[in-house]
């Protein structure tokens, strides 16, 4: 008689949960950050073909999207070291790591109030 063995109950891997919610989280601020670009990019083009960009009030309100842009690309850079994709690792530290999603977040807020994000549209703004 041929010898019997089990039927295979699958591979005997561990799933890394930690490294799951840290992949999870790191492509959700990534979403967040890439519609926060778009959307400002999104107004600043408004505003240029609109021609409200060369009125005093279109010009602070294009200052403020380029300041926004700024803080996105900063906020963009600290993402990218979160994920070890550029020069730098990515931080092992619990605290290292939740001190970098502090400061996206606080770069977020800050281009949210320089947006304008969720209070009236640059489409709007009175033509000069």
């Amino acid at each position: 008689m041929p010898d019997v063995n089990p039927p295979s109950t699958g591979t005997h891997s561990v799933v890394d949960l930690h490294g799951a919610r840290r992949a999870r989280r790191l492509d959700l601020y990534r979403n967040r950050l890439n519609q926060r670009q778009q959307d400002t990019r999104s107004n600043l083009v408004t505003l240029y073909e609109g021609g409200t960009l060369f009125t005093p009030d279109g010009t602070q309100q294009g200052r403020s999207l380029l300041k926004a842009l700024q803080l996105l690309q900063r906020a963009g850079t600290r993402l990218e070291e979160l994920s070890g994709d550029g020069l730098l690792p990515a931080p092992s530290a619990s605290e290292r790591i939740d001190a970098l999603y502090d400061e996206v977040d606080g770069l977020f807020t800050k281009c949210d109030r320089l947006t304008g994000r969720g209070t009236a549209s640059v489409a709007r703004l009175p033509r000069g």
